[in-house]
């Protein structure tokens, strides 16, 4: 008898909140030709959402068309046997999907003739956001506001996930396969802890805050190999390959992860930087001054407008927070703030 299609459990795991049961569902459906005409319903309904949707003008997905093009090109010269009707469909909606994932698994889960996919996931929060996710060995975490998580499809074999952006991790052990993050700058082994990473490709450092278990943070260079401790802090500055670790409450730290932001005691630079990755926007200080005091307080879902507000009344500062705008390709621009001394 024919299992009825889950059109949420697809929904689900386009923003990587999926359990491996969920991703092995989700495979049968894209290997059996039963299922195709529920997939193409799917996608065009994700299509129609996307069309209506009155704040579409903010989505700038001209870069992952791009790349779905390409992924659809690669995968298609390797003879990976798809019917020609449903890559001219893929191809067609790819600018505005939904549901990106979904597309590149597609290529490396139905081929017949592999034994074991070769190919790589993404999963990707948007600016602004948290995005949970669940890896096929248990593995699970959040990303931070535009972050991009990819890792192999065999990934059982290869615990190896590249990250850019900022991620908290909860990994399931296992000795025999050691899970790695690489970064632009670093690799962080362990083999069953949990732990952040920031590493922004608009900043020129790189953190590792551990909250339990051990890593070892590696240096692509110079062959480092560093072994931290719980409520450590690593950072990395890209530019001259040093690196100091300092000592924090790391709980406090990563409970961006449930939606809170918590300072104690922290230098403004710190707050206003961790500020501008949750909110996505770009914080400027004017006075280096500004950048020493130091401020405690925990913040919960507060609008941007009234974190700035309640900083500046404890604070000799003053701000001024420019009016989002359009700009030529009718995107809005990232909200800009300024801080100066009052």
């Amino acid at each position: 008898m024919e299992e009825k299609f889950d059109y949420n459990l697809l929904r689900n795991y386009a923003q990587g909140k999926y359990s491996y049961h969920d991703y092995k569902q989700i495979a049968s459906y894209f290997g059996d030709s039963i299922y195709q005409e529920d997939i193409e319903s799917a996608i065009r309904q994700h299509w129609d959402e996307f069309a209506i949707d009155p704040d579409n003008h903010q989505k700038d997905l001209s870069k992952l068309f791009e790349t779905l093009k390409k992924q659809i090109q690669l995968e298609h010269s390797r003879s990976i046997n798809l019917s020609s009707r449903l890559i001219r469909l893929y191809s067609r909606i790819a600018a505005v999907l939904l549901i990106p994932l979904i597309i590149y698994t597609t290529f490396t889960l139905v081929s017949g003739d592999r034994k074991e996919a070769t190919g790589w996931a993404e999963i990707y929060s948007p600016p602004g956001a948290r995005t949970h996710f669940t890896l096929p060995d248990g593995s699970n975490g959040w990303l931070n506001s535009s972050t991009k998580l990819k890792y192999p499809i065999n990934f059982r074999r290869n615990r190896r996930v590249n990250l850019s952006g900022e991620a908290y991790f909860e990994v399931s052990r296992n000795k025999e396969y050691p899970f790695t993050v690489t970064t632009p700058n670093l690799d962080v082994k362990v083999l069953g802890t949990i732990f952040s990473i920031s590493a922004l490709e608009e900043e020129n450092t790189t953190e590792v805050v551990l909250q339990e278990g051990k890593v070892v943070v590696s240096d692509h260079a110079n062959g480092l190999n560093t072994l931290m401790i719980p409520n450590q802090k690593f950072e990395f500055d890209n530019l001259n390959r040093k690196y100091v670790i300092r000592s924090l409450n790391a709980a406090q730290y990563n409970a961006w992860k449930d939606g809170l932001l918590v300072f104690r005691n922290e230098p403004l630079d710190e707050v206003f930087k961790r500020l501008g990755r949750w909110y996505n926007v770009k914080i400027t200080v004017t006075d280096e001054r500004i950048k020493r005091y130091k401020y405690r307080a925990t913040f919960c879902d507060e609008p941007i407008e009234e974190v700035i507000r309640l900083i500046a009344l404890t604070l000799p500062i003053e701000f001024n927070i420019q009016k989002r705008a359009f700009n030529e390709q009718g995107i809005y621009e990232v909200k800009e703030i300024t801080i100066r001394k009052k």
